[in-house]
């Protein structure tokens, strides 16, 4: 192990305002309790995303969609990673507006 592991894994789903999976949406931190390098990702066909949160602490994460891909909006969850999350997954949905 090379210490730059995630502490936790925080995965989700994008979804339209009728509960469809958005994909081809870019979800990304905003907010961290550190600094963070540009950590974002994008959702697959079922619109599933998977970040890696570098350390404990409170996150923002913010989604875009991609109109040419399907439903146009945006989307924000606030997310904390508690140190007994430590190598385990958070699960986050987020509904465009």
């Amino acid at each position: 192990m090379n210490g730059s592991s995630p502490a936790v894994e925080i995965t989700g789903v994008v979804r339209d305002t009728s509960g469809a999976p958005v994909p081809g949406a870019h979800v990304l931190f905003t907010e961290g309790p550190q600094p963070l390098p540009d950590i974002a990702a994008v959702t697959d066909t079922e619109g599933r995303f998977s970040l890696g949160a570098p350390t404990t602490g409170e996150y923002t994460l913010v989604c875009r969609a991609d109109p040419l891909m399907g439903p146009s909006g945006t989307a924000e969850a606030t997310v904390r990673v508690e140190p007994s999350a430590r190598a385990a997954s958070l699960r986050v949905e987020l509904t465009l507006g």
